[in-house]
């Protein structure tokens, strides 16, 4: 794992992968102070460095053969010890909305619901296992080729998934399942055909699945880790990063093409997403040579 994250974490700062959701940080010098938020459940694996993590009154440190996992829409502040003998290298990942929702559905069905403990899944470090490493790996592996990447890359998301939920720190997630839940992923595909309508509102996706507007905005928001409209908006981002890899639009286009009215607030909500501004996001990743379409 650090041979392969090494090997693709060439450049200072943020890396991105063929995949959306999933990107390298690599820092030479140590951070003494950084104010970071989270959404949805993301993943961070540190190679070598240390990340100190806190989050209200937990604090962990995030070092080599260790995993982060971070669920829900909430701010985290973070310091990292890093040198250029001993940089901070880690692989992030931010799990699709819609596996996770899958996931947990299908632990409803095959009655694995764990019951309520005491642990919280809302921020949680520990050593990473052998289980969990290897799917990571395969992923990472994955870049090197266009093939691989398209068809093997989301495999292992669903893996790696399904084995950071079966872990403790998710019981008190999984056992928050209800069974009105699994009209979430209808919701989440009425969002996605939906999501360039500017007037897509909550009341309208609620009426989808038949459920009260307040009730369906807190039931997502409580499982997948973000609301219902920054979910539109990770859809929006998503179509406009396709757009500026697979058809090299301008970037002006590719805000147009995914509904926003301005190019800089679409400047702005990439950068924010994807760590790098859209043009450098598109050229680096074209370098890679194994841009997913």
């Amino acid at each position: 794992m650090a041979r392969a994250v090494s090997r693709l974490a060439q450049s200072e700062g943020v890396t991105p992968t063929p995949l959306a959701n999933a990107w390298l940080l690599k820092l030479r010098e140590s951070v003494p102070y950084h104010r970071g938020r989270n959404r949805g459940l993301s993943v961070a694996v540190a190679i070598s460095g240390r990340k100190i993590v806190t989050y209200r009154k937990n604090r962990v440190v995030n070092d080599s053969g260790n995993i982060i996992t971070m669920h829900g829409d909430t701010d985290y502040d973070a310091t990292v010890e890093a040198s250029r003998s001993e940089p901070y290298i880690a692989l992030k990942l931010q799990l699709p909305p819609d596996l996770l929702a899958e996931t947990l559905i299908r632990f409803v069905e095959t009655g694995t619901q764990a019951g309520k403990t005491e642990t919280d899944a809302t921020f949680f470090c520990e050593p990473l296992s052998e289980a969990l490493a290897d799917p990571l790996l395969r992923l990472v592996e994955s870049f090197g080729d266009p093939a691989d990447c398209h068809v093997l890359a989301p495999l292992c998301l669903q893996e790696i998934c399904y084995r950071i939920l079966r872990s403790n720190a998710f019981s008190v997630l999984k056992s928050a399942i209800a069974e009105e839940d699994t009209r979430l992923v209808r919701a989440m595909r009425f969002i996605e055909a939906h999501a360039h309508r500017n007037d897509l509102s909550i009341d309208q996706i609620a009426s989808q699945i038949a459920m009260s507007p307040s009730r369906f905005a807190h039931r997502f928001s409580a499982l997948l880790g973000m609301s219902p409209m920054q979910y539109r908006k990770q859809i929006r981002l998503e179509k406009a990063r396709q757009y500026l890899l697979s058809a090299q639009i301008s970037v002006a286009l590719a805000a147009e093409a995914a509904g926003y009215a301005s190019t800089s607030h679409f400047n702005r909500d990439f950068n924010s997403a994807f760590g790098l501004p859209p043009r450098r996001y598109a050229e680096t990743v074209r370098k890679l040579g194994t841009v997913r379409s």
